[in-house]
């Protein structure tokens, strides 16, 4: 993108020097922990592939894959974390705390560098705008093999940062691989460690993120098949389980021919809430995210949030509030998709809203199948976000795990008062589920205990979600 052509042009580069401090907090391992998103990626960056040599320094079954845009001088991968910024980053270009990337190369010297910025100012496509202080730089040095990556900060010269940006507005950080040549080779990435994260508080009046459907028991949207052009079944059997995505149960679309193919949801019983924390392009920014196996990567997706009392199917763009677009990365494998706002076609207002078009492939006659999960949208009017939590009813009561905190084996126990079908879930502050300890499982009357092993998820607060006959209750988990 032209913004980021001249973003590294006079930066000093400095090879990584001596071992300091590492990094907080694990960005994305590209199996279970996943606290990011890459909304530009200039080349091939597919998120799940094969590791293609294991080692000691990286024995990951799956990572990154980066072929290099040769085309662009200043090829970059933005890393955007998910509905959060960066705590104060004061301590990374102090040198007391370091990035950090697990990293395969096919060369010896190559230089990778990355640059914290401030999204909305550098937005504006006028270098240096919204970058902060300096680079962060490291080179490889082994071929074809695993090493970590250690990044050493330099201080940029005068009118090569923005100095309106302070260490406490840093909300995503460019990654650069052979910045300054047209190199086009194939590069290996995992384990992205870098600064702290803080999560994004909305003000009370806006929408929040909700969980729409995870095609397990928990379903807030109707589909309306008379204005939908594909085919659409719910409930269907997951193709791929595992580290993506280990549910049970999915939906499936095949798309139409059609053009614009629309595939159209409406909320269940309210409209949706205030939208504009969706669509404001600022570090308060929500994103919608949907989990997606597709057949191929550089498919687009592409969200609309509209009112239905005024949008029509030949009437574009009337009533139609604001379009989100997403774009795949991966071929037959399961990755989550974080929706970016993109266009507000009309004046319609950002309340009432109360339908979402998802279109497939949109302005092409491709027939495609996809798989869908864990759909996450703006919350509706009425909703009670998750901090109220209940752990009891008449039928079952859900007790405090134990030990918790925890880093190992925990006991969750819980109490039915007549048989009952249960599961039991575990789902992180994203809302992604991390571990199913109980599917479907049926019981007799009395106390149970099922077992949870904490030793796989990160370190972080997590929600263990107990479904009675359907009927949820929820208690959190902290993990150390």
């Amino acid at each position: 993108m032209s913004f980021f052509t001249k973003m590294i042009g006079a930066a000093a580069l400095l090879a990584a020097g001596a071992t300091a401090a590492s990094a907080q907090t694990l960005y994305d391992n590209f199996e279970a922990t996943r606290l990011v998103s890459y909304p530009t990626a200039q080349g091939t960056f597919t998120q799940n592939t094969p590791n293609p040599g294991s080692t000691m320094v990286n024995s990951s079954s799956t990572c990154a894959l980066y072929t290099r845009d040769g085309a662009q001088q200043y090829a970059v991968i933005v890393v955007k974390p998910n509905n959060a910024r960066m705590d104060n980053v004061a301590a990374y270009s102090a040198g007391t705390k370091r990035i950090s990337v697990k990293f395969r190369s096919p060369a010896v010297g190559v230089v990778v560098q990355a640059v914290l910025q401030n999204s909305t100012k550098s937005n504006t496509n006028q270098y240096p705008n919204g970058k902060y202080a300096g680079d962060f730089t490291a080179t490889t040095t082994v071929a074809n093999a695993w090493e970590t990556l250690t990044f050493t900060y330099a201080a940029a010269s005068a009118g090569n940062f923005d100095p309106t940006v302070l260490p406490t507005d840093i909300d995503q950080m460019v990654l650069l691989v052979a910045p300054g040549t047209n190199n086009a080779a194939t590069y290996y990435l995992d384990d992205i460690t870098a600064p702290e994260l803080l999560a994004v508080t909305p003000p009370s009046n806006l929408a929040v993120r909700q969980l729409y459907d995870n095609y397990d028991g928990t379903r807030v949207l109707k589909y309306i098949a008379y204005k939908t052009a594909g085919g659409l079944r719910l409930d269907t059997l997951n193709p791929a389980p595992g580290a993506g995505n280990n549910s049970a149960r999915v939906a499936r679309y095949t798309r139409s021919t059609q053009q614009y193919d629309s595939f159209v949801m409406q909320p269940r019983g309210a409209a949706i809430n205030d939208v504009a924390n969706f669509k404001n392009n600022t570090p308060t920014a929500l994103h919608m995210t949907l989990k997606v196996f597709s057949p191929a990567p550089g498919i687009l997706f592409q969200i609309t949030l509209q009112d239905s009392t005024v949008a029509g199917a030949t009437n574009y763009p009337v009533g139609r509030n604001s379009e989100y677009t997403a774009t795949t990365t991966a071929t037959n494998a399961w990755e989550t998709l974080s929706f970016n706002f993109v266009n507000a076609p009309s004046a319609t207002p950002n309340t009432g809203l109360n339908e979402i078009v998802l279109l497939i492939s949109p302005n092409t006659l491709a027939r495609r199948k996809v798989y869908l999960d864990d759909f996450f949208g703006p919350s509706l009017v009425g909703y009670v976000p998750t901090a109220t939590r209940t752990v009891s009813n008449a039928d079952a009561a859900f007790a405090p795990a134990y030990p918790n905190p925890t880093s190992g084996l925990t006991q969750l126990p819980f109490t039915l008062q007549k048989p009952a079908v249960v599961s039991l879930a575990v789902y992180d502050n994203l809302g992604r589920r991390v571990a199913q300890v109980l599917d479907g499982q049926p019981l007799t009357a009395g106390a149970h205990s099922a077992e949870l092993n904490a030793t796989r998820l990160a370190p972080g607060l997590y929600t263990c979600r107990l479904v009675v006959d359907g009927v949820a209750l929820s208690r959190q988990l902290s993990v150390e």
